[in-house]
């Protein structure tokens, strides 16, 4: 993401439909009164960035009461440059977070006891920026470049080894000035985001989109492995629930969940929310592709497990980590763990 999207925000979003009686995160409080409305279990949410269409689904389940319906009370934290919701979550300060699969495994490497339940994006909007008057065509034109990247990627070390490259780099700003005044500059980028605003600018850019290359993690949504186990009623709920509202967004009318968006982060105008849909919609970021058996909040297995095998050749998990200790595809909807079942 770049400075022109960003604006720090330390509100948090929150529907608190019922707030007397209730006793804390992850808890129930005690049975309500006869005909009483039901009480809500309270669920706080940490994304890794500031409001923003890529994280729509959450919202759309918030503002049409999905959440609510299942029986959660539900707020969202935003995040920012310096959000490591794995930490929150780790700790219990917060009892989901949203991020990438290689995250939850890296983590998991070190002995952080994360779980992943469903996946918001079946394909990761990470893509390299380029000017099209750079020469550079495909992913083998960059070898010998410098590019502009968050510092320590696996996405970077996996795509050096695949495509045999050799690049220099330089940390992240999560700006757009440096790329704009120079034809050869290359950086990260999201193809929901920095291609807008670069474009606005009169600059003629082109994107690789790492999934291209074979780089595939899920953008996903997780819980600790305690919170699981002692709450699985409210973990198979907030999962359901979520995957409605990924599904409501991205076909549905999300006019309410864009207002919202674009009043916790007034850089989410409407114009940049029409692209950034549009974007995901244009690559199936979210539902995937269903002739290949993707559906929206699947996680297969098998690709997970592979990507655990990549990340393990190229050395960046400090032990063994198991499928089965990073995965619970059982809190999943039926009819997503079948489409999965049948690939």
């Amino acid at each position: 993401m770049n400075t022109l999207t960003m604006k720090r925000f330390s509100i948090g979003v929150s529907f608190a439909f019922i707030l007397i009686g209730l006793t804390g995160c992850g808890e129930k409080a005690s049975a309500p009164p006869a005909g009483a409305a039901p009480l809500l279990t309270k669920i706080t949410v940490q994304t890794n960035w500031y409001a923003q269409p890529e994280h729509g689904g959450f919202y759309q389940a918030l503002v049409k009461g999905y959440y609510r319906e299942v029986g959660l009370d539900v707020t969202i934290n935003q995040g920012g440059p310096n959000a490591i919701p794995r930490q929150k979550v780790a700790t219990g300060a917060v009892e989901f977070g949203v991020g990438r699969t290689d995250e939850l495994l890296v983590a998991a490497g070190q002995g952080v006891p994360l779980v992943a339940l469903g996946a918001l994006m079946q394909r990761d909007p990470q893509a390299i920026l380029f000017h099209k008057e750079s020469g550079i065509r495909n992913f083998k034109d960059l070898d010998g470049r410098g590019l502009m990247a968050e510092p320590g990627a696996v996405w970077l070390k996996i795509l050096e080894k695949k495509m045999g490259l050799k690049m220099s780099t330089l940390p992240l700003d999560y700006g757009l000035s440096r790329f704009l005044a120079d034809k050869k500059f290359v950086q990260q980028c999201f193809i929901t985001n920095e291609p807008f605003y670069v474009r606005q600018q009169g600059a003629d850019a082109g994107t690789l989109l790492l999934s291209d290359a074979g780089i595939r993690p899920y953008r996903i949504w997780y819980t600790s492995r305690s919170f699981l186990t002692k709450n699985p009623a409210a973990a198979r709920a907030f999962t359901a629930a979520s995957i409605r509202g990924w599904r409501d967004y991205i076909e549905g009318d999300r006019k309410e969940a864009d207002a919202l968006i674009g009043s916790l982060n007034p850089k989410m105008v409407p114009e940049f929310i029409a692209y950034s849909v549009g974007v995901m919609r244009e690559f199936k970021l979210v539902e995937g592709d269903p002739s290949k058996g993707e559906r929206i909040g699947q996680i297969d297995p098998v690709r997970f497990a592979n990507e655990i095998t990549e990340l393990t050749a190229i050395g960046v998990l400090g032990r063994p980590v198991k499928l089965a200790d990073v995965l619970d595809e059982t809190f999943l909807p039926e009819d997503v763990r079948a489409a999965a079942a049948r690939k």
